[in-house]
């Protein structure tokens, strides 16, 4: 692992992120920051695309990484909202499309981007079973509007081509890892600051921030107790991946470099993701935070061969960066300026959210989704209900209940995210999708670097998060499944 505060990309990276959630934040009291800045990362990544494919890509991936639902910066005309995501989308497309024709027209052959690609069938098989469940949701008679935002996120999977064009044309993709330990490293950073300010008396600050946070949808922050507040992003989905790369490469570090250990940025980095992790208060976090365990012991024992002790000193520099974890949060919420709230035992309310799975409005509702869900899926197992199905269900949720007191809410998007898919696209579709994904695990351990081993490791958590929390259905499951596919690839190219 490189010296990544040392790294170019890395600080150019970070400080570009800071200042992007700094004029998002600025955009909320002055719409027109909002927008010029919306138009000038367009411009600056049509710029960047049109000189280097890949510049672009990156810009596309660091906004996926902190961004959440997409909206840091949008357009707004008419009732009508373009997401920053969506842009970025389009230009990379079609930048990417024009390099694509452009080849064609010069040597007069088919660039065949997916020529002997090894997820050409699976993906191909995907695809199909996507066209089938949007052709059945109308045939169905779903609403158009819940067809439309169903499928819309499956087209960030059409983002393959232009991440695998760099490297089919002897290109690279050198600045990935640094951009992405960027991106997790400021979510973190403000996560951790965002915990600072909601458990401290901030006065009109806190507001603004609260309503900012919504208004760009990079997260939710929800009282848990009088005095604290969860901060959570679906974002933060990148740290949790993030996590175990690092801790792979601070096992490597040990097997192979043990002066290495004299540089301590994997264990500070790691310490402020498992910050952030916790500060979440996400359970669905907390399985891939135990799925991952699981899977890195697996791998340290199995695939890496590592010895008793090696595997002690893993485990002892992991509990370091865990206490190390602790200890920041209760200097964070107890920190003595402004008046912290107080009131409350921080290990009391971890224990508590940790094993209330069914008090609680958001674990309640789950559970009550769960067998009408079910009762969906079996009435067209095989081949779903398409793009856009909905289940009635009654919920806990105060929101919900604020508007329709009997607590009846239908809906399209679950947060059973394995039988989402089963329901839109049939058994079929779930198999071919699943297949798709044990394929890119198989590759990793068949490779067997550390790279990719990490690659697979965050793959299997994200499979896990997915069980309780929609994201493979989703751009940010989507986008790392991709950038997955795509470097497992380069090194079946460069093997």
């Amino acid at each position: 692992m490189f010296y990544f505060y040392k790294n170019k990309f890395f600080t150019i990276t970070f400080l570009l992120l800071v200042f992007s959630e700094l004029l998002s934040f600025l955009g909320y009291y002055h719409p027109i920051i909002n927008s010029l800045a919306f138009f000038l990362v367009i411009i600056s990544t049509i710029f960047f695309s049109l000189r280097r494919l890949e510049y672009g890509l990156y810009v596309l991936l660091a906004e996926l990484f902190i961004g959440s639902f997409g909206y840091l910066f949008y357009f707004e005309s008419g009732g009508i909202k373009i997401s920053l995501r969506l842009a970025l989308w389009l230009v990379i497309m079609s930048v990417w499309l024009a390099k694509f024709a452009g080849d064609w027209l010069r040597t007069k052959k088919f660039p065949l981007v997916w020529k002997k690609n090894s997820y050409a069938f699976y993906c191909l098989a995907l695809a199909i079973f996507v066209c089938w469940s949007l052709i059945n949701g109308f045939l169905q008679a779903n609403l158009p509007g819940n067809i439309f935002f169903d499928f819309n996120n499956w087209l960030y999977f059409l983002l393959i081509l232009p991440l695998l064009y760099p490297i089919k044309n002897d290109g690279d993709l050198p600045a990935m890892a640094p951009v992405f330990l960027a991106a997790i490293a400021w979510l973190s950073a403000k996560t951790i600051i965002l915990a600072y300010v909601f458990s401290h008396n901030f006065g009109g600050l806190a507001i603004d921030l609260y309503y900012w946070v919504r208004q760009s949808g990079v997260g939710e922050i929800t009282q848990i107790v009088a005095g604290y507040n969860r901060i959570f992003m679906q974002s933060q989905i990148f740290i949790l991946i993030g996590l175990f790369i690092l801790l792979i490469y601070l096992l490597k570090n040990i097997k192979e470099r043990p002066a290495e250990l004299k540089n301590n940025q994997l264990i500070i980095l790691a310490t402020l993701c498992l910050t952030a992790l916790i500060i979440s208060f996400s359970r669905s976090f907390w399985i891939g935070l135990a799925a991952g365990g699981l899977t890195v012991w697996s791998l340290a024992l199995g695939k890496l061969r590592t010895n008793l002790k090696q595997f002690f000193i893993f485990n002892a520099l992991a509990l370091f960066c865990l206490l190390l974890s602790f200890i920041m949060i209760l200097a964070v919420i107890k920190f003595p300026w402004p008046e912290p709230y107080g009131g409350f035992n921080p290990a009391d309310l971890l224990s508590q959210r940790a094993t209330q799975l069914t008090g609680e409005a958001g674990a309640s509702s789950r559970w009550q989704l769960l067998p009408e869900l079910w009762q969906k899926i079996m009435a067209a197992p095989l081949l779903g209900k398409g793009f856009g199905a909905t289940v009635t269900y009654k919920t806990n949720d105060p929101r919900i209940l604020a508007q329709s007191p009997d607590g009846l809410y239908t809906t399209y998007a679950f947060e059973w995210g394995w039988l989402d898919i089963w329901l839109k696209l049939g058994m079929f579709g779930l198999i071919a999708y699943l297949a798709l994904l044990i394929k890119i695990i198989k590759d990793g351990l068949k490779i067997n670097s550390f790279f990719s081993l990490s690659i697979i490791t965050g793959l299997i958590v994200l499979m896990a998060v997915n069980i309780f929390s929609p994201y493979v259905n989703h751009p940010l499951g989507i986008g790392y499944i991709i950038v997955a596919m795509a470097m497992m690839e380069k090194s079946r190219i460069s093997n």
